[in-house]
C-alpha cells in the first residue's frame, strides 16, 4: 500500500505526495514520490500558477518543479517530507 507524505514549503504551502516506488537499501528505505498535489496553497503560488501558461513545462508550476526535483525521501524525513499517518 502506498505511503502518504507531506511537506510544508518555505512559502507556507503544504504539498502532499504518495510513494510510487521503493528502494530497499542497507541504510533504510528510499521512497520515490509522485502525485504531488497542494493541500493548501499560499496566495503567491496561487497567483503564479493562475497566470502561468498551458505548455507542458511552465516555470511557474511549482508542483511540476517538485515532481522533477523533489521526488524522493526516506524514513528519516529526508528533504523535509514527513509521513502522513
Amino acid at each position: 500500500m502506498p505511503k502518504k507524505f507531506y511537506k510544508i514549503k518555505e512559502c507556507s504551502c503544504i504539498v502532499k505526495a504518495i510513494s510510487c516506488g521503493i528502494k530497499i537499501t542497507d541504510n533504510g528505505n528510499i521512497y520515490l514520490l509522485g502525485g504531488h498535489n497542494h493541500y493548501t496553497i499560499c496566495d503567491k503560488c496561487r497567483q503564479d500558477e493562475e497566470t502561468g501558461n498551458d505548455t507542458l513545462y511552465d516555470i511557474n508550476d511549482t508542483l511540476y518543479d517538485m515532481w522533477i526535483n523533489d521526488n524522493f525521501t526516506n524514513e528519516l524525513e529526508y528533504a523535509g517530507w514527513k509521513e502522513d499517518k
